[in-house]
C-alpha cells in the first residue's frame, strides 16, 4: 500500500514538472528582441503657468522696492503639439507654450519596439550621466519662466546595438499674448501741422498722405516706421484707398494706381467722383457729386473711362445718414467665409445738434458673396446698442487689424449739447463684429501721451501686426502692437537653435 502511494505521488510531481517546464519554454520564446527603434509620440503633460500681474500693494524687498505678484494656472500640455522630424531627429513644439511656463513638466514619450530610453543636455560632455526616461518623472526643458534648453533624447533598441538619439527643444513664449506694447518714435517733422491725415498699408510699407494747405503729400514708412521717404504730390482734395496691395488716388477726376513707387492713371471724370471710401475683395468704392455710394471692379481698370464702369450701390436705410465728414473705412476678412469680406464706413454726419445725439456712423456691406448684398446702416437707436456705439468724434480715423477688428480712435466729442465723457485721443475703440458695437479691449490702450485735441491723428495697421499712432501735433509717432498679432503661425523659428 505505502509502494502505490510513492508510485502515485511520484506521477504527480512528475507531470507538475512537465507542466511547468512546457510555461517556461512558452514564455521564452514569445519574447523577441528588435534591431532598430524611433520615437514615435510626444506629449506634453500639465504645465504650470506663472502670469505677472504687477507690483504688490504694500510687500516689499529687502532695499523696500516693490515687490512683483505673479498669479499661476495649469495649462494642459497636450495642447501644444510636438513635431517629431524622423529625418532630421528633431523634435520640438511647433506653437510656443505660454508665457511665465514653468519648463519642468511631466512628458509621455512613447518608442518603437518598446525600447529603453534615457536623456541629458544637449551639449553635455561624453562622458556625462544620462537620466533614464521614466513617464512619472517631471523633465526640465529649461529655466523656469526662461529660456528652453535642448536635450538629446537616446532610445536604445533591445537588441542593444542599435542607438538613436534626437535633438529635443520645448520652447515657451517670451512675451505675454495679451500685453500692449508701444514704443515712441522719433517726431515726423513731415507730418507736424497737418490740416489731414490719411493711411494704407501694403507689402511694401506704411503710406500716410498729409494735406498742407494746397498740396497732399504722400510718404511711406519703412523700418517700423523709423524713416519716412516722399513718394509723390497730389492736390488738397486728393484721397486714397487701397486694395490687393494696390494703392489708388483720386485727385481731379483723375485715380492714380500703383505699389507707391510706380503709378498708371486713369481719368474717371465721366463718374463724377468726390472721394474714394475703399477697397475690398477687389472692388473700390467711392462717393459720388450726388452723395451715392458707387462701386468699380479693380480688374477692369481700362474700362473706367466708361459710363457704365461705375454702378451705385444699394443701400438699405435712410441715405441721408451716409457720412459727410471725418470718413474713413475699414475691410477685414469674414472668419466663417474667407471668400467673403465686409467692408465697415465710418464718419459724422454734416451736424449734431439734437439732444443726446453723439454716436458717429457705420454703414457697411459683404463684399463676394453669391448674392450681392446692399449697404446697411448700423443704427443705434436702442439703448443697449447706443451704450456699444462709436461715439461722433473730431477726425476719426480706423483701422483693419489682428483677429478681424477694426480700431479706431478720434478727437473731441461733435455735440456740444450732451458732451462725451472720453478725453480726445485717449482711448482705441475697437469693434469685432464690423462696427456695430465698440468698446474697450482688455490689453489694448493708448500710450502714455498727450496730443493736442485740435490736430488730426491717424490710426494705420500694418500687415505685420503693428499699429502705428501718427499726429499733427508735432509729428508724434508710436509704434504699437498686441504681442500675438505679431507673432507669425510659427513661432519654432524664433527659438530654434543652430
Amino acid at each position: 500500500m505505502t509502494k502505490r502511494l510513492y508510485c502515485l505521488w511520484a506521477l504527480i510531481i512528475s507531470i507538475l514538472f512537465s507542466v511547468s517546464s512546457c510555461m517556461k519554454d512558452d514564455a521564452t520564446s514569445s519574447y523577441t528582441t528588435y534591431e532598430d527603434t524611433a520615437i514615435t509620440s510626444f506629449t506634453l503633460g500639465t504645465v504650470k503657468v506663472s502670469r505677472y500681474v504687477g507690483k504688490k500693494k504694500y510687500a516689499k524687498d529687502a532695499d523696500g522696492n516693490p515687490v512683483d505678484s505673479f498669479f499661476t494656472y495649469n495649462y494642459s500640455g497636450s495642447k501644444t503639439p510636438v513635431y517629431i522630424d524622423q529625418l532630421t531627429k528633431e523634435i520640438y513644439n511647433t506653437d510656443s507654450l505660454p508665457a511665465g511656463s514653468h519648463m519642468k513638466m511631466l512628458a509621455t514619450v512613447n518608442t518603437k519596439n518598446y525600447s529603453s530610453m534615457s536623456y541629458r543636455d544637449w551639449d553635455a560632455a561624453d562622458d556625462a550621466t544620462w537620466t533614464r526616461y521614466n513617464s512619472g518623472d517631471s523633465i526640465v526643458f529649461g529655466e523656469d519662466r526662461a529660456d528652453s534648453k535642448a536635450l538629446r533624447f537616446r532610445v536604445w533598441a533591445t537588441q542593444g546595438d542599435y542607438i538613436c538619439d534626437y535633438k529635443v527643444l520645448i520652447v515657451s513664449h517670451k512675451e505675454y499674448a495679451d500685453s500692449f506694447q508701444y514704443v515712441t518714435l522719433a517726431q515726423q517733422t513731415i507730418f507736424a501741422d497737418a490740416e489731414k491725415l490719411k493711411g494704407a498699408a501694403t507689402y511694401t510699407g506704411v503710406y500716410v498722405m498729409a494735406k498742407k494747405g494746397t498740396e497732399n503729400k504722400l510718404y511711406c514708412g519703412s523700418n517700423y516706421g523709423s524713416s519716412w521717404t516722399e513718394k509723390k504730390t497730389f492736390g488738397s482734395e486728393a484721397t486714397m484707398a487701397e486694395e490687393e496691395g494696390q494703392l489708388y488716388v483720386l485727385d481731379n477726376n483723375i485715380i492714380y494706381h500703383g505699389d507707391g513707387t510706380t503709378w498708371d492713371e486713369v481719368d474717371v471724370s465721366v463718374h463724377k467722383l468726390k472721394m474714394l471710401l475703399g477697397g475690398s475683395n477687389g472692388s473700390l468704392f467711392a462717393i459720388n457729386e450726388d452723395g451715392k455710394i458707387v462701386e468699380g471692379q479693380t480688374s477692369e481698370i481700362a474700362s473706367w473711362t466708361s459710363a457704365d464702369a461705375w454702378t451705385v450701390d444699394e443701400v438699405y436705410g435712410n441715405e441721408e445718414l451716409l457720412p459727410t465728414k471725418d470718413i474713413c473705412s475699414a475691410s477685414v476678412d469674414q472668419r466663417v467665409n474667407t471668400n467673403v469680406s465686409r467692408i465697415t464706413i465710418i464718419g459724422n454726419k454734416a451736424s449734431y445738434t439734437e439732444k443726446g445725439d453723439t454716436c458717429a456712423v457705420v454703414w457697411n456691406k459683404n463684399v463676394g458673396s453669391i448674392v450681392e448684398e446692399k449697404w446697411v446702416y448700423n443704427d443705434p437707436a436702442d439703448s443697449k446698442i447706443k451704450s456699444l456705439a462709436l461715439p461722433a468724434m473730431e477726425n476719426l480715423s480706423a483701422t483693419p487689424y489682428y483677429n478681424g477688428w477694426i480700431l479706431a480712435i478720434g478727437g473731441k466729442g461733435l455735440n456740444a449739447t450732451t458732451p462725451l465723457v472720453n478725453k480726445p485721443y485717449q482711448r482705441v475703440y475697437c469693434s469685432e463684429d464690423g462696427g456695430t458695437s465698440w468698446h474697450k479691449l482688455a490689453g489694448l490702450r493708448m500710450p502714455d501721451l498727450t496730443l493736442s485735441s485740435d490736430k488730426p491723428t491717424l490710426i494705420i495697421a500694418d500687415v505685420e501686426g503693428y499699429f502705428y499712432i501718427i499726429s499733427a501735433d508735432g509729428g508724434k509717432t508710436y509704434r504699437c502692437k498686441l504681442n500675438n498679432a505679431t507673432w507669425k503661425s510659427t513661432d519654432y523659428q524664433e527659438y530654434k537653435e543652430d
